[in-house]
């Protein structure tokens, strides 16, 4: 077998993970003909098909996977070494790619960014929101941050903190509605409801050591924190928010608690990344600055 050019793996892993050349060629900024003739030197020099194509898809072939798993880990181990170097050099550089949901994202992550480029002047930070959960590997992520349980056991997985939740509606809708006095009180009530399609939703809220459980239809139903208090914010009904988000509104007059002696479950909100090596110096750095914003949201919301 001649000699390899290992550009030539980490070019087909990245076809793998990105589902065809094209992809490929955009994440990794070379021309899609460069691309496809390294795939194709790539396939002759094993003497074996590794992506079935035609005009209308390509996908691949069941020796295409396994050689594909190989090569993900010869570019894992790489990145690995490369982190070695950064870490003695102790100075965080390269492209730095987030992942978080619209709220974390703007409330969180943004004030993180801001703190963690005046440090890291080396690195560009790459952010991309989405309420919907992204597969780090397959989209080039080198970190992303959720809130809930991760169910992806191949990743790493470090908690950053807890994040309140309660109850807010505007001082106009509680006017003109109903006394909220009981967590019953809220089944007579406009609720406005985080959720993807389900309209009921179960509520738990505490009172010391007393537990409510409620089972709540929502009037309004959103997949968007931002949208779901902005509907808050205009007399839509009573909403069920992280703290964090509603500061402003709050500090402001147009929010205020709803059955405040109440509380929701928190919230934890976790780091993910892929590397079972840890986290390289540079993910280390941005989910301190992370860390430091939770702390302060935790200090504000509690004062």
């Amino acid at each position: 077998m001649e000699q390899r050019d290992l550009n030539d793996l980490a070019i087909f892993a990245a076809i793998a993970q990105a589902g065809s050349i094209t992809g490929a060629a955009d994440r990794m900024k070379l021309p899609k003909s460069n691309v496809s003739r390294r795939l194709a030197r790539l396939e002759e020099r094993l003497g074996v098909q590794l992506i079935e194509r035609n005009t209308r898809s390509s996908r691949l072939t069941p020796i295409g996977i396994c050689y594909a798993d190989y090569c993900r880990l010869m570019v894992e181990e790489a990145n690995a070494a490369d982190a070695v170097v950064e870490k003695s050099l102790a100075k965080p550089a390269g492209e730095l790619r987030i992942s978080a949901s619209v709220l974390v994202g703007q409330q969180i992550i943004a004030p993180a960014i801001a703190a963690y480029t005046e440090l890291c002047r080396n690195v560009q930070v790459v952010l991309e929101l989405t309420n919907v959960r992204t597969n780090l590997i397959d989209d080039g992520f080198d970190l992303a941050f959720r809130i809930g349980e991760n169910q992806d056991s191949s990743m790493m997985v470090q908690a950053i903190g807890v994040l309140p939740q309660n109850l807010y509606a505007s001082p106009g809708y509680l006017t003109r509605s109903p006394p909220l006095r009981s967590p019953a009180d809220l089944l007579s009530h406009r609720c406005l409801v985080m959720a993807s399609g389900d309209r009921t939703v179960h509520w738990t809220l505490t009172q010391e050591d007393e537990h409510q459980d409620l089972n709540v239809t929502g009037a309004v139903i959103v997949n968007d924190f931002p949208t779901l208090r902005n509907l808050a914010v205009a007399d839509g009904g009573v909403a069920l928010l992280p703290a964090y988000a509603v500061t402003s509104e709050c500090r402001s007059g147009a929010l205020q608690p709803v059955l405040p002696n109440w509380a929701a479950a928190e919230a934890t909100l976790s780091a993910i990344y892929p590397s079972r090596r840890g986290a390289t110096l540079k993910q280390r750095a941005f989910i301190d600055c992370v860390k430091k914003v939770v702390e302060d949201l935790s200090v504000g919301s509690s004062t």
